[in-house]
């Protein structure tokens, strides 16, 4: 199992890598990421119990990914809403919310 775990962990930073230095909207980035990197994740989620610990260091990377597709520094706050200034509220989605 902790194998599996690596090699989702690896796939989820390939994907949030994919979009670092992209040239999509943020929509797309943010769908590209979550098509590869989450669906790795929910096949997994299934089959292997996951530690809160572990699932920190995911929600992590997802918002780090998160960061990326919206070309946002990645000093940003990492909160999981950002309000910007007409109202408009940008969310990241956690991997087990879907």
């Amino acid at each position: 199992m902790r194998a599996t775990k690596e090699v989702v962990r690896q796939r989820i930073i390939a994907a949030r890598d994919l979009i670092k230095c992209h040239p999509l909207t943020p929509e797309l980035a943010t769908e590209l990421f979550t098509s590869k990197g989450m669906g790795v994740f929910h096949f997994s989620a299934a089959l292997i119990e996951w530690s809160e610990s572990e699932l920190n260091d995911v929600k992590r990377l997802c918002v780090q990914a998160y960061k990326n597709a919206w070309h946002l520094p990645r000093l940003t706050a990492s909160a999981l809403f950002i309000f910007l200034k007409h109202m408009q509220v940008r969310k990241a989605h956690c991997p087990w919310q879907y």
